[in-house]
């Protein structure tokens, strides 16, 4: 029979088992908790990763999202600030045929071929000309950031402001061989084999196109604008301003536009024709005119891209003609907000 000591000494043991089995067997039902919690997790990243790629490869060769910026495009595209208002507009998501005229290999680097090149009158998007990106890292993750949240995250606007905008959207309003003018806010074109300008209504109506364009200034503000540059230079150069000019110059313009928009390069242009009468033998002045007295010729295989707001646009009449290897696509359809949904003309 076993003595009473025999009897503690493996109840003790048998307990002691018992509790290292048991020990052992919480700390594999743990590991195999988290085990499994790690696959679950390893799963959804798995899901987000290829989701993300699939985001970005759609986005880079096919179809990407973007965001409207600004209201040079008013009204064919929404965004920035509402002329009339003053206020933010709700602005225009939309995608962006990236197949038709070739995507770009990777973000930024050469193209792949298209279907074809991109026509007169189309909408489309391309990298500012002005843009400085600030190192290769960056670029790569802005356009990664961009595509995968669908224009929601802009690196540039976080870190730079609204008006550092590295994507342009305009219509492709003159072609390879074009001469154009700028008059008041109207533009006047020259086809190559013509010999006279033709002003763009005329040659919407005469080539077919139907896009619309529009002007927000109207023409007593390019009367008064025009008379106040030519008094103020006067002044400036010593000479007396005529009556004429004087009272032109100190109507109140009474568009409800005055304060919030302006035609810059109409100013320039005004600026730059009287300084070269006032000084006709100064050849850097005389230089600087005939960009305006001459205007813009689009070279074979480039395109000057304009926006339809032609009061308030940063558009080819400043950076010139763009190369048209640098047109990444063509605006395709409006999907945000509700409302504004359809297609782009």
């Amino acid at each position: 029979m076993k003595t009473e000591i025999e009897t503690d000494v493996f109840d003790k043991l048998q307990n002691w088992t018992e509790m290292l089995l048991t020990h052992r067997a919480r700390r594999l039902e743990k590991k195999k908790r988290k085990q499994k919690a790690r696959g679950v997790i390893m799963e959804w990243v798995d899901a987000f990763l290829w989701a993300v790629m699939v985001v970005l490869l759609l986005n880079q060769y096919l179809l990407q999202a973007y965001q409207i910026p600004s209201g040079s495009m008013r009204d064919t595209l929404i965004g920035g600030v509402d002329p009339y208002t003053g206020r933010s507009s709700s602005s225009d998501r939309i995608f962006v045929d990236k197949l038709t005229f070739g995507p770009e290999l990777l973000p930024g680097v050469a193209k792949l071929p298209g279907f074809r090149e991109s026509r007169r009158g189309e909408v489309i998007i391309f990298e500012n000309p002005e843009y400085e990106s600030p190192s290769l890292v960056y670029e790569i993750a802005q356009r990664v950031l961009y595509m995968v949240s669908l224009s929601l995250i802009d690196l540039n606007r976080i870190t730079a402001g609204e008006t550092a905008h590295q994507f342009l959207i305009k219509r492709q309003a003159a072609v390879d061989g074009d001469r154009v003018l700028f008059r008041r806010g109207e533009l006047y074109f020259q086809p190559a084999g013509e010999s006279s300008l033709i002003p763009e209504a005329e040659f919407k109506e005469f080539s077919g196109q139907d896009y619309g364009n529009h002007l927000l200034l109207d023409p007593a503000y390019y009367d008064n604008r025009e008379a106040w540059i030519k008094a103020k230079s006067l002044e400036q150069a010593g000479l007396t301003v005529d009556r004429k000019t004087a009272d032109q110059a100190a109507e109140n313009w009474v568009s409800p536009l005055r304060i919030r928009i302006g035609d810059s390069y109409e100013d320039e242009r005004i600026a730059s024709g009287i300084l070269r009468t006032l000084y006709p033998f100064d050849e850097n002045i005389a230089s600087a005119d005939e960009r305006y007295t001459q205007g813009i010729y689009v070279p074979k295989n480039w395109l000057l891209p304009l926006g339809d707001n032609r009061s308030n646009s940063l558009d080819g009449r400043y950076f010139g003609p763009v190369s048209s290897d640098k047109i990444l696509g063509k605006a395709l359809f409006k999907y945000w907000p509700l409302g504004r949904i359809g297609g782009i003309h």
